[in-house]
């Protein structure tokens, strides 16, 4: 880490430094603070929230939290154990999640400022992120202001559908031991708040309409998103375009971050049925005790909450195009009945009615696991099973077509570097390597994610291997094992050497090498110590 405070401490007594040493970014930022006279030592406590206004801001004493989508919100981060506040696109406090009541007593010393803007207190990773448009950590001396150095802040930026900067999700630290794994985690809820809250924004602020196809979803994606070149995507890909031809069920296999609704889509975008709705449904994540009536709707005066006028269900809004059931494992068993006899009669009754409804709906199933072994085990309805599976198609997991990594991380690169406005001047060949050798247990939704983190941490435009997590490095560093090994085996042995000694100043040579001849480091990640492994490199 660079020793940022000889560089703070130059730059604000106007000592000539090795600009070369600090990030261009949090320089520019000093010079704009310098420029709008914003003070070194102190802060103006009024810009800090108020115990007394914390009522205000704190999301759980808000109207908001009686929606479900900001309760669900909350408890994810509260699970994490998170303390994190949310600006607007002004660096203006909004929210403020799992308020920590250490805050009341710090106050005025410390807390949450209303204004995080550059010229209100200084360099910070509220203003960075709105600034630079990407996440940004700040600590220690990083900050402008002297009075911040003994903290730290990450932040990153969350965007509405037409991918407008909205604002940023924030977490502060009275310490600076943090790093780019706690910059993941902000990134990571960055999303969450945006298809977990943001992205139902719309269809629950929008009046409801009358016409169906006025609320039916639309598929995005297209067979040409789908990325590879590999026979096995090829084959997959030829049998979805297949299905698409006619209106038949279909259940898709795949792991989890395969694409399984991406080819639901595809196929769906490619039928006859292109111009009407496509609705997903994730069975797992919707409350077994509300499942019914989101599928089926209901009639008003159903149940305590129920909507005075009723509602229609997911079955009612795809009518006309195709309903994607993903995770259609986890249905219930009672409601596999009531979907097994809306498929066969082409007709619903919502809850708390008794007439049908007719719909006309192709139904796309997802499973990761076997449905059949599922029948089986009791855990799905055998006569549900054979009602849907007229058409099964396999999605091949990422390490079984190893050969599309590179194109698909190279779309993603220039994707992502395109949207956060990150300038690449070079990819490293290794880093290419490092991601074949992975297993990707993940699948493409991993890779995307590795991609996107892996510019965020990249310096000076350069994506190489040391943007990548260490369970990625030591995938591909046992995958060189593996090869070295296959050549001893291959080869007659040394005199004198077993083939365990080999094995031995093979794995060594490589760590020491991957270490940059740090011994110290190479000797750790051994499991050795230093004077061992000195021993063990003389003998060799």
């Amino acid at each position: 880490m660079k020793d940022y405070k000889n560089i703070w401490e130059s730059f604000v007594r106007g000592i000539e430094f090795d600009q070369n040493q600090i990030k261009k970014s949090i320089l520019d930022s000093w010079k704009r603070c310098k420029q709008q006279n914003v003070s070194l030592y102190d802060f103006d406590e009024s810009n800090l929230m108020k115990p007394t206004d914390k009522r205000k801001y704190v999301l759980k004493y808000l109207p908001e939290y009686r929606e479900t989508r900001f309760r669900e919100f909350c408890s994810i981060v509260e699970y994490l154990g998170l303390n994190i506040s949310i600006y607007d696109h002004n660096a203006r406090l909004k929210y403020i999640v799992n308020y920590d009541e250490i805050f009341d007593d710090l106050y005025p010393r410390i807390g949450y400022f209303l204004d995080a803007s550059e010229a209100k207190i200084g360099t910070n990773s509220t203003s960075m992120a709105l600034l630079e448009n990407k996440p940004f950590m700040v600590t220690g001396s990083d900050h402008y202001k002297y009075v911040f150095h003994k903290y730290s802040c990450v932040a990153a930026p969350f965007y509405n559908a037409n991918n407008e900067l909205l604002g940023t999700i924030n977490a502060s630290y009275t310490h600076t031991s943090i790093n780019e794994d706690t910059l993941n985690v902000i990134y990571s809820l960055a999303r969450l708040y945006e298809n977990l809250v943001l992205k139902m924004v719309k269809s629950e602020t929008d009046e409801r309409p009358k016409d169906r196809d006025e609320r039916s979803g639309e598929a995005y994606y297209t067979f040409d998103h789908i990325l590879g070149d590999s026979a096995a995507i090829k084959q997959a890909k030829s049998m979805a375009k297949r299905a698409a031809m006619v209106d038949s069920s279909i259940i898709i296999y795949g792991e989890s971050g395969s694409g399984k609704e991406v080819f639901a889509q595809a196929i769906h975008h490619e039928s006859g049925r292109r111009d009407k709705p496509f609705v997903a449904v994730n069975c797992a994540a919707i409350p077994t005790e509300l499942i019914e009536s989101e599928l089926f709707g209901y009639e008003r005066g159903s149940f305590t909450g129920a909507v005075k006028e009723g509602k229609k269900g997911i079955f009612e809004y795809a009518s006309g195009g195709t309903l994607f059931l993903d995770e259609v494992e986890s249905m219930p068993l009672p409601l596999q009945a009531k979907i097994l006899r809306a498929l066969s009669s082409s007709s619903i009754v919502r809850v708390g009615g008794y007439k049908p409804i007719p719909v006309d709906i192709r139904l796309i199933a997802a499973s990761k696991k076997d449905l059949l072994d599922e029948v089986k085990k009791g855990n799905f309805r055998e006569d549900l099973y054979y009602r849907i599976n007229v058409f099964q198609l396999h999605i091949p997991a990422l390490r079984h077509r190893k050969v599309d990594i590179r194109p698909i991380a190279e779309h993603y690169i220039k994707t992502f570097s395109e949207k956060n406005k990150i300038r690449i001047n070079r990819i490293d060949d290794q880093f290419f390597r490092c991601l074949e050798a992975y297993d990707w247990p993940g699948n493409v939704r991993e890779l995307m994610n590795i991609i996107e983190r892996s510019l965020v941490l990249s310096e000076k435009g350069i994506i190489d291997q040391s943007v990548l997590s260490p369970g990625i490095l030591e995938h591909y560093t046992i995958a060189k094992f593996r090869n070295d090994l296959e050549k001893v085996f291959s080869e007659p042995l040394p005199e004198g050497k077993t083939l365990l000694q080999i094995a031995e100043e093979i794995i060594i040579e490589r760590v020491v090498k991957e270490e940059g001849y740090n011994m110290s480091a190479a000797a750790k990640r051994l499991g050795i110590s230093r004077p061992t492994l000195y021993k063990k490199l003389k003998r060799n």
